[in-house]
């Protein structure tokens, strides 16, 4: 018996079915937009940023941080190395219209503030002479001072934000939010 009422239903539940899985697509649509054009994943395939970053992580950076906000001491930027075209992460030391030198295993910026590589930095540091970073740019480091793929190359130098791609905000290793927040 196949009645008006009977009939309403099946259109009815097929149109729920329907719309359930639209919305499903429309959800998935919003997941990898945020993932592939907000935030993009970066596989690390060096030691430069150990120990805070270990060959074989992924971490996921942040494309849109740079139009938005000023970038912060502290924050690891994602930018692409001029001579070979790689993503290159390291950390941000000075900014701009800051002096910055190593001197006997001390990171000093500006003469008065010294950070002591030996406790930061997994290998021995390494001296560089001071260098004045232009204002609206600025100058990073890999965080194992041994690798100078940084600042410290002169075909690099200190960065401008329209060098630098994003900041890193999640390691997928254990699932780490990196946040610079007062």
């Amino acid at each position: 018996m196949n009645t008006r009422t009977e009939r309403y239903r099946n259109e009815h539940r097929a149109q729920s079915v329907l719309g359930w899985i639209f919305a499903g697509l429309i959800g998935l649509a919003i997941v990898f937009g945020v993932l592939f054009l907000w935030f993009s994943p970066v596989y690390i395939a060096d030691a430069s940023m150990e120990p805070t970053l270990v060959e074989g992580d992924t971490v996921f950076y942040d494309r849109l941080y740079r139009h938005f906000y000023e970038f912060r001491r502290g924050d690891m930027v994602v930018y692409r190395d001029p001579e070979t075209n790689a993503l290159l992460i390291k950390r941000v030391i000075a900014l701009g219209g800051e002096t910055v030198e190593s001197k006997n295993g001390v990171l000093i910026i500006d003469g008065k503030y010294g950070l002591d590589e030996r406790r930061y930095s997994a290998t021995d540091p390494i001296d560089f002479p001071e260098t004045k970073v232009p204002e609206g740019k600025v100058f990073v480091l890999s965080d194992d001072r041994n690798y100078g793929e940084d600042s410290r190359k002169e075909t690099i130098g200190c960065l401008g934000p329209e060098d630098i791609i994003g900041i890193v905000r999640v390691r997928m290793r254990d699932f780490t939010i990196f946040t610079n927040d007062p």
